[in-house]
């Protein structure tokens, strides 16, 4: 008897669809190019001009949500949203190191067990945190950046301008996964997350859910092992329409462990409908249909097809990729970014003479570098304006 039919499999469900967040950026199937306000899809730009694209798009968006409550419920939620993952992850770890019944999340009050609240203990959560933090963090940058272009930015520390900009940008990010793993967790789903809003006003027991098997309630143990197990710290025996319910099925296989050593299945299954337990799968897809909103199909389907007729429609354009010449201007900047730290690190203080030296030292840096480029020209210009500029603000400020 298979008593664990759904913890091992969601896990790996959830645990693929946040590789494929990763994934999909990072191998040119789908990014988002601001610079040239459009998509990249499987290395082609799509623009957002492209008013079929952006129309069909919108109707995928505003239905797709509606479909899943009408027909599987909840799942999305229990077995492949990144966030019940990382708040699942991060209350085990808690209760690994601060004892079974700790809770520091802003939702409960502090709980630690005295015999585990130790300096050590908080030292490794808060470890472990920051590491998934900056990693986490990486996912949303690779939508808007290429591997390539994010290890360049990643390779300029204390460089002007956007690489500056974005690094900063990154650790903001990270703060924020940081903060939501130690103490927000479950209570974004509860209190903001638009998709579990949008489920308690269109989800009906049609959709896919937890029941309880009323007709064997005299083999229900009352011990409440179900409810320990359950991830929302729900009732799984009473399960209302408007409650929190993710469908993880693990009160479903905390109850059939339990009756499991008395040879009888538990009393808690999933259902389609509202068919008794007997009924075959056709019969329940029969009534799931029998209450679908053909309207909100319709207009999904239709999305789906425009948003696909724009992929295929949009005129081709040459992607621009960095040339070797493109490669080696980059390596050039990020040398003499580094060779004049000292330079822009005067010109962080608000001196404008130490940031006319920064461009001076950058120009000459790149002058002695590469004598022969065709901008050598400018960079000499640019090494006697800003040298000159810089010791006539200095004699000025010298008066």
């Amino acid at each position: 008897m298979e008593t664990t039919r759904y913890h091992g499999k969601r896990r790996a469900v959830q645990l693929l669809t946040l590789l494929l967040l990763a994934l999909i950026p990072a191998s040119g199937l789908f990014r988002i190019d601001l610079a040239n306000a459009g998509f990249i899809v499987l290395g082609r730009p799509v623009w957002w001009s492209n008013f079929t694209l952006v129309a069909g798009l919108a109707l995928v968006v505003a239905t797709a949500p509606i479909l899943t409550y009408m027909t599987i419920g909840t799942v999305w939620c229990g077995w492949a949203c990144p966030q019940n993952l990382l708040s699942e992850w991060a209350n085990n770890l808690t209760h690994k190191l601060l004892g079974k019944r700790a809770s520091v999340d802003v939702s409960s009050e502090l709980v630690v067990a005295a015999s585990r609240n130790k300096l050590l203990n908080w030292t490794l959560l808060g470890l472990a945190f920051l590491v998934v933090s900056l990693l986490l963090a990486l996912i949303p940058f690779m939508y808007f950046f290429s591997p390539a272009e994010m290890w360049s930015l990643a390779a300029s520390p204390q460089g002007p301008g956007l690489a500056r900009f974005m690094q900063r940008l990154y650790f903001f990010c990270a703060f924020l996964v940081f903060v939501d793993i130690a103490v927000v967790r479950y209570f974004w789903c509860d209190y903001a997350c638009l998709y579990r809003m949008g489920q308690r006003m269109f989800k009906t027991r049609d959709a896919l859910h937890v029941a309880y098997d009323e007709t064997r309630a005299a083999d229900c143990a009352k011990c409440n092992y179900c409810a320990t197990a359950c991830v929302t710290g729900i009732q799984p025996t009473h399960i209302q329409r408007y409650d929190s319910c993710i469908n993880c099925g693990e009160c479903v296989d905390a109850c059939n462990r339990l009756h499991a050593k008395s040879g009888t299945t538990g009393l808690l299954h999933f259902e389609l409908g509202e068919h008794e337990h007997a009924a075959t799968w056709r019969e329940r897809l029969r009534d799931v249909f029998s209450h679908f909103n053909w309207w909100v199909g319709a207009v999904f389907a239709a999305g789906l097809a425009l948003t696909v007729w724009g992929v295929l429609t949009q005129p081709p354009a040459d992607v621009i990729r960095p040339t070797a010449a493109n490669q080696a201007a980059l390596r050039l900047d990020a040398l003499c970014r580094n060779a004049c730290l000292p330079q822009f690190g005067s010109c962080k203080k608000g001196n404008v003479a130490g940031c006319m030296r920064a461009d001076a030292c950058q120009c000459q840096c790149k002058l002695d570098h590469a004598p022969a480029s065709p901008q050598a020209a400018e960079w000499r210009a640019c090494v006697r304006q800003e040298s000159s500029s810089a010791d006539a603000m200095d004699a000025h400020r010298g008066k």
